[in-house]
Formats: C-alpha cells, sequence, structure tokens
C-alpha cells in the first residue's frame, strides 16, 4: 500500500466538508422544512422540527464561522487520520 500524505488528504477532507457544508446551507436557506424532513429521515424518526429556524436566523455571518470552523476540523482530522494510516501502514510491514 501507498503512503498518504496528511497535508493532500487534510486538505482534500477539508475542501469535501466546505462544499458539502456549503450546499446544505443553501438547501436550508431555501427550504428549511424539507431540509429538516430530510434529516428527520437519517435520525430514525428523531424530531428536528424543534431545530427550526426562528429565534436566531440563518445569517452569512454563521455561515462563515460554522464554515471556518468544519473545514478546520475536517482538515485537522484528515491530516491526523492519514498520519495514522501511515503509521499503521508502516507497522504492518515489520
Amino acid at each position: 500500500m501507498q503512503r498518504v500524505s496528511p497535508w493532500v488528504f487534510g486538505g482534500a477532507l477539508a475542501i469535501t466538508l466546505a462544499v458539502l457544508y456549503s450546499v446544505c446551507a443553501a438547501v436550508f436557506a431555501a427550504a428549511p422544512s424539507a431540509t429538516l424532513e430530510f434529516f428527520n429521515a437519517w435520525f430514525h424518526g428523531l424530531n428536528l422540527a424543534g431545530l427550526q429556524a426562528g429565534a436566531k436566523p440563518f445569517t452569512f455571518g454563521g455561515f462563515l464561522y460554522g464554515l471556518a470552523g468544519l473545514t478546520a476540523s475536517g482538515f485537522a482530522g484528515g491530516a491526523i487520520f492519514a498520519g495514522a494510516y501511515n503509521l499503521l501502514l508502516r507497522w504492518g510491514r515489520v
């Protein structure tokens, strides 16, 4: 097996999460009820209606804050994953 660059893997995961987060935010801004119904299906009947936008509306600043946090977390998680993968790969060859 081939080693994985932590920088490249972390960057790829960060970009992937940033795109998915942006698409999710756009869909939620356009159709909040439909988005909540979609995610209700993922959580096996858990009712997410209490999370519906109301008291705290969707803002661009909130979007940027979430995007930055998710992107940074994705990069760190991807880099740690790739480093652990390479470490285990090296141990497996011994």
